[in-house]
């Protein structure tokens, strides 16, 4: 591409990774990884705010900065999330071909660290190498693992901003994200004095799965014991091609019909994600010519998990959610090739870099 990546920007996405992975830092305790940031975001020259964010009991922090950038040029907010969905301190293993893994019980963490180190090269490279590109606000944030608490929390997030590139995909490197599903929880608590037991609840539950309604698919997620009774979960998914607000209505009435059918003790519904699709945007087009100008691949895709860019959509903005390259997250068998890094790299400046 024009502007060739330098060695140093490339060597920076994997040193800096490598540092994030040495910081614990799940849901509700990000502070220590956003310092971490912070310092490498002011380094560069960059105004860096926290943005306090309530989890649980406690406050963490949505890391926000500013970089400068033309005038001329409506500008984007790139969104990568500083958590993990588990807490401790991976056993990191760089092998002789180019995986990094964990070696502990505890999931590698490139979900989303990966994302953060590859935003960090980016910008260093655009600034380092005067390239033209819009306004940049930079938006890390605490929660994502836990139904993106940092975004739907935040007060920055406002209508001067249109555009988004979120770095979260679970996919290959050159993904841009389309279409996202919605995605509703339902939780079903049963005493087991009385009332319908356990094998009789899974029947129906696995008969209601196949009947949500259109454009709505459902799954049986756990049936398990709870105290002297047990509890259920079930998932149900909103296909982006029904209006969020009927597949919602939809869900909502299949859900009162499970409950008048199974009568359980306790009842709780949770909307974790909107659905949305960006297929017709401008913003999505532009990028895969961007893309295009430098001769890297690019694919679209549809993505079933929910991430930040499914709220940031909710609230007027058109993200485009990028493949980061990380394979199996939140298992012990995650894992990212070096490589990745490297392309993902150059894939955040080709899309924030105007000709």
């Amino acid at each position: 591409m024009s502007g060739e990546m330098g060695a140093a920007d490339i060597a920076s996405a994997l040193a800096f990774f490598l540092d994030l992975l040495r910081i614990d830092s799940p849901s509700g305790g990000e502070q220590r990884a956003a310092g971490a940031c912070a310092a490498w975001l002011r380094a560069l020259g960059f105004a860096v705010e926290s943005e306090p964010v309530a989890i649980g009991d406690g406050v963490s922090v949505n890391l926000w900065a500013s970089v400068p950038g033309d005038p001329a040029l409506a500008p984007v907010l790139v969104c990568a999330h500083l958590d993990t969905r588990w807490s401790g301190l991976p056993d990191v293993h760089r092998q002789s071909d180019g995986w990094i893994v964990s070696a502990n019980e505890v999931p590698l963490g490139a979900d989303d660290k990966a994302g953060v180190a590859a935003v960090m090269a980016a910008l260093a490279h655009l600034v380092r190498n005067d390239r033209r590109h819009p306004p940049i606000h930079v938006l890390l944030t605490a929660g994502e693992e836990i139904g993106s608490a940092g975004v739907r929390s935040s007060r920055r997030i406002h209508g001067q901003l249109e555009r988004a590139l979120v770095v979260d995909a679970e996919a290959p490197v050159g993904t841009l994200v389309e279409a996202g599903y919605g995605q509703a929880r339902l939780f079903l608590r049963f005493s087991g004095r009385g009332g319908l037991g356990p094998t009789s609840v899974w029947r129906l539950l696995q008969e209601a799965t196949r009947r949500v309604g259109p454009g709505l698919s459902g799954e049986l997620m756990r049936l398990e014991p709870d105290g002297p009774g047990f509890e259920a979960e079930v998932a149900v998914w909103m296909s982006p091609d029904t209006d969020w607000r009927i597949a919602k209505a939809r869900y909502q009435s299949w859900a009162a019909e499970i409950k008048r059918r199974t009568s359980p003790d306790d009842v709780r519904s949770q909307f974790l994600y909107p659905a949305y699709d960006v297929r017709s945007s401008g913003w999505l087009q532009g990028v895969r010519r961007r893309l295009e100008r430098e001769r890297l691949p690019s694919a679209c895709v549809r993505m079933r998990d929910g991430c930040d860019a499914n709220w940031l959509a909710s609230l007027g903005l058109v993200p485009v959610n990028v493949g980061v390259g990380y394979e199996r997250a939140h298992t012990r068998e995650e894992r990212i090739h070096e490589q990745s890094l490297e392309q993902l790299t150059t894939i955040l400046v080709a899309a924030l870099t105007e000709p």
